[in-house]
């Protein structure tokens, strides 16, 4: 059935409700109303989740969402998907029960990811620098407890994958790991 981009169907729900409590009631609306034939339902990440997704299948439906940041993570670990792939602008996956992935590299959320890793390494960069300013004037003060604490602030900004933080002598030095 077509619909030349209308709403089929529409209900209000009072208040505050979670998608997730009314997707089932849905899924059987548009089962008794539009019943047969192939029917994709397309909802956001907070929408479709598992038992969303069993009520789809019971239906024969199909589906397409967004997945959570922790279901990229058991997917890498899983060796679905590897990091490569999201360099592309665009990759697609099948996995081994047949469900599809398509990844779309977003060149919004690219950049405001590497301005942000930016900021966070300047920030600690500043940190350095103060630090070491700090220890050539102050010739009693610790390099090992500055060291230990900007590995901390490292941690804090969770910046420590990609960056190095050393001692040589009484200078803490910072690189960039690629």
């Amino acid at each position: 059935m077509r619909c030349g981009g209308h709403p089929l169907a529409i209900e209000v729900f009072p208040g505050n409700t979670q998608d997730t409590k009314t997707f089932a009631a849905q899924i059987h609306k548009v089962a008794a109303r539009f019943g047969g034939g192939a029917v994709t339902l397309v909802g956001d990440r907070g929408m479709i989740k598992g038992p969303q997704i069993i009520a789809l299948q019971q239906q024969n439906f199909h589906f397409i969402t967004a997945i959570t940041k922790p279901q990229i993570e058991t997917l890498l670990a899983q060796g679905v998907l590897q990091m490569t792939l999201f360099d592309a602008p665009l990759a697609e996956v099948t996995d081994h029960d047949g469900t599809r992935y398509v990844l779309r590299r977003n060149p919004l959320r690219a950049a405001q990811l590497a301005a942000s890793r930016a900021a966070k390494y300047a920030t600690l960069d500043g940190a350095v620098v103060a630090a070491n300013q700090y220890l050539a004037t102050h010739p009693r003060a610790r390099p090992e407890g500055h060291l230990e604490k900007l590995k901390r602030r490292a941690e804090n900004l969770r910046i420590q994958e990609w960056s190095r933080l050393e001692l040589k002598e009484r200078t803490i030095t910072m690189q960039q790991r690629p």
